[in-house]
């Protein structure tokens, strides 16, 4: 037997992980700052277990995430002229599969619409413009539109791209017009009749009755003639009804015959009661921001080409969960002062042995703090101890004193959840940097 899971499932499981982020322990970090063979084509991200020992072995930082920092999106169609737009359609397998899913759009004022009748099938001529949340807009172009919803500042600012625009259920009221649209819902109304033959015969004038037939009730609409053709041009809907699932469409007619037609019923709740689940809230958009040096925690002398969403990270030599609002998984090595003047240089390999080959301590240089005498390194292996510690590149060299300051998580516990090869993002301690990450579910 054949099976199917409904678009309804995604945007559910969409919904979960989103509603788990507040209070769960999740973080963005972001690490790996050698160069790629070509930094302006990162090498491909998989999912092999040697990739997510890598963005372990160089990770420099993160930022825990927060649910203001996660929105349900879903695909950007702007409204543009002479377009033809995908109407509602209950009957439809799925309204958000196929190569046109755009039953719905954006305006460059923000406002979200839902196409109801698209002229049978006729570009779009006129923007819609009314936001009345309680009817459906007739444009003069034969378009019907429902308005849904308006984008406030911070979705525009941090949830909406060239590709996506976030979309959301109100469940409490915050004097939006979107609230409005929500609590003006009618669950099962027909508002929009389409007529799939038009017949042959009809008189303009002649009286011609349009029967609304289903489990629901107070459905009434009128037919409109083409007196060039003597057909059933349309079917004028006067009053939406409610409470149909399902809905037959009769035309009598003393003289016309053979027109056909049938109901287009809203979906549960009626249109504009749910717009996550209507408009097929199935992705994702989590909006982290680093800020500098996060009160001093993040270091912000190196540059770096990766991110990472890591969950559930344990506090480094415990088994307690990590809840800090920023760490640091650079170790951090005490050198001794030195008459030296050479420095140690980002990204050059440093160790502790009587050579690279035969060393039994290495690391990656993240940052060198020449004022306080502190080496941040990441990817190390093996135990420093208190020697010499050599730069390979540089030929610096300084005695380590005192234990090392390890990272804050300990490696390689809690779970990878998404990883991204990134071109060169350099650090600045008054620097914002602000990404837009997609997961699809």
């Amino acid at each position: 037997m054949a099976s199917v899971y409904s678009k309804d499932l995604e945007v559910y499981s969409a919904e979960q992980f989103k509603n788990n982020i507040d209070g769960a322990n999740v973080y963005l970090t972001f690490g790996y700052q050698s160069p790629w063979t070509n930094d302006q084509n990162p090498d491909q991200a998989n999912t092999s277990v040697e990739s997510y020992n890598e963005v372990w072995r160089t990770m420099i930082g993160g930022k825990q995430l927060f649910g203001s920092d996660v929105y349900h999106v879903i695909p950007r169609f702007n409204w543009t002229t002479n377009t033809v737009y995908m109407a509602y359609d209950h009957t439809q397998d799925s309204l958000t599969k196929g190569a046109n899913t755009a039953y719905y759009v954006i305006t460059d004022d923000f406002n979200v619409y839902k196409c109801i009748a698209n002229n049978y099938g006729q570009p779009s001529i006129y923007k819609p413009t009314s936001t009345n949340p309680g009817i459906m807009f007739q444009a003069a172009d034969q378009y019907y539109w429902k308005y849904m919803y308006t984008l406030n500042g911070n979705e525009q600012q941090r949830f909406t791209t060239n590709s996506f625009i976030p979309v959301k259920t109100l469940t409490q009221d915050d004097n939006s017009l979107q609230w409005q649209v929500q609590q003006d819902a009618v669950p099962g109304a027909i508002n929009s009749i389409v007529v799939t033959s038009g017949g042959e015969g009809y008189l303009y004038q002649q009286i011609i009755t349009v029967t609304v037939t289903g489990d629901g009730q107070f459905a009434n609409a009128y037919a409109v003639v083409n007196t060039q053709t003597d057909t059933v041009q349309s079917i004028v809907i006067d009053n939406y009804g409610s409470g149909y699932t399902y809905a037959n469409v009769y035309i009598t007619s003393n003289v016309g015959k053979y027109a056909t037609a049938r109901a287009i019923i809203s979906p549960p709740g009626g249109h504009g009661s749910d717009p996550l689940y209507e408009l097929g809230g199935s992705y994702i958009m989590i909006n982290p921001q680093l800020d500098g040096n996060e009160n001093g925690v993040l270091v912000t002398q190196n540059d770096y080409r990766q991110i990472a969403l890591l969950a559930d990270p344990v506090v480094y030599g415990t088994t307690n969960n990590m809840t800090n609002l920023a760490f640091s998984q650079a170790m951090t090595l005490t050198l001794s002062q030195s008459s030296s003047t050479t420095d140690y240089i980002n990204d050059e390999i440093v160790y502790q042995g009587p050579n690279l080959s035969n060393a039994y301590f290495t690391g990656v240089v993240v940052a060198w703090d020449s004022a306080n005498s502190l080496l941040k390194i990441n990817n190390t292996n093996g135990t420093p101890v208190s020697n010499l510690i050599y730069g390979y590149t540089s030929s610096a060299q300084r005695y380590v004193s005192g234990n090392p300051q390890y990272p804050d998580c300990q490696p390689y516990k809690g779970h990878i959840l998404y990883k991204d090869n990134i071109t060169p993002i350099s650090r600045a301690d008054d620097q914002n940097e602000d990404f837009k990450i997609v997961l699809s579910f």
